[in-house]
């Protein structure tokens, strides 16, 4: 298992540790940061990139977890455009919610919690099934 993939673990296991501690807001961000460390991982088994490439890429242009989702994205259009559109969408809402959750001066709650931990389920069960069964679905449906 790549380091990344068992990091995106460690973060998703922490969404209960922290949900039973009443840290709401540090668990939306583990479940955010295990579905971005998930499709990391992916990302470098089924993108045809090495990290010195998306290194410099990202040092000249800047934006990593857009990077790493467009060029996803892009690939797995191949096989579906219009899910691989609707993966993009959900993946950038998670990522405002995870904004809203960090910066923002609003109470997070326990069921703003388990939505993200929905939300990180049903991101790696759609990664999961691109790279292990080639099967591009729509996200929604998961």
């Amino acid at each position: 298992m790549s380091i990344i993939k068992n990091k995106s673990l460690e973060n998703f296991t922490a969404i209960d540790i922290l949900n039973s501690s009443n840290l709401y807001s540090p668990g939306i961000h583990c479940a955010y940061y295990s579905s971005l460390q998930l499709l990391i991982h992916y990302f470098y088994e089924y993108c045809n990139f090495t990290e010195e490439e998306v290194d410099e890429e990202i040092r000249i242009k800047g934006g990593s977890h857009n990077f790493y989702l467009s060029k996803f994205v892009d690939e797995i259009r191949k096989l579906n455009a219009v899910n691989a559109s609707k993966f993009y969408s959900y993946f950038s809402s998670f990522k405002r919610k995870r904004n809203e959750a960090d910066y923002k001066n609003i109470e997070i709650t326990p069921d703003n919690l388990m939505e993200a931990k929905k939300k990180a389920e049903k991101i790696r069960k759609f990664l999961n099934n691109i790279c292990v069964n080639g099967k591009c679905e729509n996200i929604h449906y998961i």
